[in-house]
């Protein structure tokens, strides 16, 4: 017997600090198992991870892409203070699904939101996907790309954004994304060995500090965008939400 197909994504506004972000909320086709937010990187929006929310909404759980502030579709400016949009999401997620438990998964600053967001509000997030989580420095070589409009640079038209500078250099010259992740259980690392923008190495740093449970996977090869891109790393971000739910 076919599956019971799942409905198009719909429109969900969130509020984070009196900004209204632009979200798209993917249901299964009966009642959630679960919910699963889907986080995207810096310049990128909710659009580059449509394939996530349908593999999740097909797998049973409600899922919700939505944009950064400064980010596609998002008003304001990127600042210190962006991470709070991940928390602001994963409660809107849980209250428009009923969802009965939030995993959430972020690529490089995504997963950087996110391991912020969780150390500060520890009891919403039942386990993080971290596909190459972006490190302060990381952040910071980029930003003067990300600041440079796309007609005028090498990357693609469709990754951009909004970012107070001013603010957000201090910020990731003293992030220390390591000692924010030190003790924290139940995260899925995934890291490609040859990413060009995010060492290999920082996320070894990560997993050294992590409490289990806790999976490394590793890719020989892919890039940056390699552990999104990855079915193998899709299937084992939905396993282990599941798994981890438990």
């Amino acid at each position: 017997m076919d599956a019971e197909p799942t409905p198009p994504p719909e429109p969900l506004t969130i509020e984070s600090d009196g900004l209204a972000l632009a979200g798209l909320l993917y249901r299964p086709a009966g009642p959630p198992r679960g919910a699963l937010l889907v986080c995207h990187g810096a310049g990128s929006r909710k659009e580059n991870h449509a394939l996530m929310g349908e593999q999740a909404a097909a797998a049973g759980l409600a899922a919700l892409t939505f944009d950064v502030r400064g980010h596609g579709e998002s008003p304001g400016v990127l600042g210190p203070d962006g991470w709070r949009d991940a928390a602001a999401a994963g409660e809107a997620l849980l209250a428009a699904s009923a969802a009965p438990w939030l995993a959430a998964r972020g690529a490089s600053m995504g997963g950087c939101f996110l391991l912020l967001a969780a150390r500060a509000r520890p009891s919403l997030f039942r386990t993080l996907v971290l596909l190459c989580p972006a490190d302060g420095a990381s952040l910071l070589a980029g930003l003067d790309e990300l600041e440079t409009p796309a007609e005028t640079g090498s990357r693609p038209a469709e990754y951009q954004g909004r970012f107070d500078a001013a603010a957000l250099r201090p910020f990731l010259r003293d992030l220390d994304l390591v000692e924010v992740a030190r003790g924290m259980p139940r995260v899925l690392l995934a890291h490609a060995r040859d990413d060009e923008a995010v060492p290999f190495a920082h996320s070894e740093r990560l997993a050294r500090v992590l409490a289990p449970p806790t999976r490394f996977i590793v890719l020989e090869s892919g890039g940056h965008h390699g552990p999104g891109r990855s079915p193998e790393v899709a299937a084992a971000t939905l396993a282990w939400a599941v798994e981890q739910a438990g």
